[in-house]
């Protein structure tokens, strides 16, 4: 069977003692010091003298302070009353060359990590939870700046009014917290930093139409409502087709969704399968986008989301939004060629590349971004440096996820769904390559309050 070592280089001011690990997780098949590891349990690092992971999939791996024993669960909600420190990374290992860990910061950022492997003690991979000369207390100024001032105001005032156009005001304690969301940055009692939520983490806007209520605490962050609208203006309904400077955009298209699905051999059926897609994404003067086209399954495929599911913060920062494909109930994305498709839709908007009029040169011609098949933009645009901000004009300042943005260049941690479509934020655990996966906890001192 193989196996791989895991090992902890604390370089925190944290002692051994007051540092726990835990597994939470899908599959797990390790053990500490020669004894079966337990799921949803806390070890003391202190107590660790070995620890081998197996077969293992889908687990997350945490790491938390606490000194006087860990009783924190991780699945608890990180946005209410929860003023643990902990934070996590991401493996699967099975024995094949398709193990991989990646270090993650899309639901929050609390405790910078890195991680390296190696084989017989020498280096081969490794992922910077902090990248060149950035610390801990960069990387927390950027991110807390995110949602401080607020950002959501605009949307927060569109979903009070929507509620009350429909016959439904919202209850004034939630239109006021709505108008006024707490920061992004979480500390404790005695005024010490404890994470930064990430704005995927927050609950949707409701649905004015069927009276769902929104969900609070309200997020404070960008909405993509500005995004949106800015793309109504420039290439919805009654546009110019094609628009200024494109030659597929206009009249409410936006977008082409098109590329290969290579298949999800864990599952079985069509929507599972390997095959080719190619939809039209467009947007309507209310807000829906639909992506109609087909795959090599499905010659005919309508995919529909409309403006509060698409303002969802899971949706547009997850890529997980509430659709309907072909006219059918609502649903959620799954590891199918919809899911697929959408998170081409969704990395596209978090890299700020539908819509973009910017001008690259493919097979010696200029092209617009925005006329770009969805799968050229994840090959061509990260080595040409064309990601977020370098995709619009000095003034506009918001049509890319902004927590991405502030991330990619100070750490190589997952930053937003879908960024392996951009970049390698992942580490390869072949056993034939690699014997050891090692964690380094950094320093994690900042400014906070």
């Amino acid at each position: 069977m193989a196996s791989i070592t895991l090992t902890v280089d604390n370089l925190s001011a944290v002692p051994d003692t007051d540092l726990y690990l835990g597994f939470w997780g899908s599959s797990l098949n390790a053990s500490i010091n020669g004894t079966a590891m337990t799921a949803q349990s806390w070890y003391a690092l202190s107590t660790i003298n070995s620890f081998i992971i197996n077969n293992t999939t889908s687990g997350r791996i945490y790491v938390a302070y606490a000194k006087n024993g860990c009783t924190i669960n991780p699945n608890a909600s990180i946005l209410s009353d929860n003023d643990n420190v902990f934070d996590k990374f991401e493996l699967t290992f099975d024995g094949t060359v398709y193990s991989c860990a990646d270090l993650t910061a899309i639901d929050f950022w609390s405790i910078p990590m890195s991680l390296s492997t190696s084989l017989n003690k020498v280096p081969v991979g490794h992922l910077a939870g902090l990248t060149g000369t950035t610390t801990a207390a960069d990387l927390y100024t950027a991110l807390a700046a995110l949602s401080n001032p607020v950002q959501s105001t605009p949307t927060a005032k569109a979903v009070i009014e929507a509620f009350a156009k429909d016959g439904n005001a919202l209850p004034t304690g939630v239109a006021d917290q709505l108008l006024s969301p707490a920061s992004g940055v979480v500390t404790n009692g005695a005024g010490d930093f404890v994470r930064i939520i990430g704005p995927n983490s927050y609950p949707p806007f409701g649905s004015p139409s069927t009276d769902a209520l929104p969900g609070l605490p309200a997020t404070p962050y960008n909405t993509f409502l500005s995004y949106y609208d800015a793309l109504i203006s420039s290439f919805g309904p009654g546009t110019a087709s094609p628009a200024p400077g494109f030659t597929s955009l206009g009249n409410g298209r936006i977008a082409t969704i098109k590329g290969q699905f290579a298949g999800n051999s864990q599952e079985t059926g069509p929507s599972y399968a390997a095959q080719s897609y190619d939809l039209k994404a467009s947007i309507d003067k209310a807000g829906t986008i639909t992506l109609a086209g087909g795959t090599g399954h499905f010659p005919s495929v309508t995919i529909t989301i409309d403006r509060w599911n698409l303002l969802n913060p899971a949706a547009s920062y997850g890529a997980s939004p509430a659709f309907s494909l072909n006219g059918g109930a609502l649903q959620t994305p799954g590891n199918d060629v919809y899911g697929w498709i959408l998170g081409d839709f969704f990395a596209g908007l978090n890299i700020g590349a539908i819509g973009s009029a910017t001008t690259v040169k493919v097979s010696g011609n200029g092209v617009a971004v925005g006329d770009m098949a969805s799968s050229d933009w994840f090959t061509t645009l990260p080595a040409k440096g064309l990601l977020f901000a370098a995709l619009w004009p000095a003034g506009v300042t918001n049509h890319w996820n902004q927590w991405a943005a502030t991330l990619n260049p100070s750490s190589q941690a997952y930053n937003f769904a879908f960024a392996e479509r951009f970049s390698a934020p992942q580490l390869n655990l072949d056993p034939a390559m690699v014997d050891t996966l090692t964690v380094t906890l950094l320093d994690r001192t900042v400014t906070s309050g």
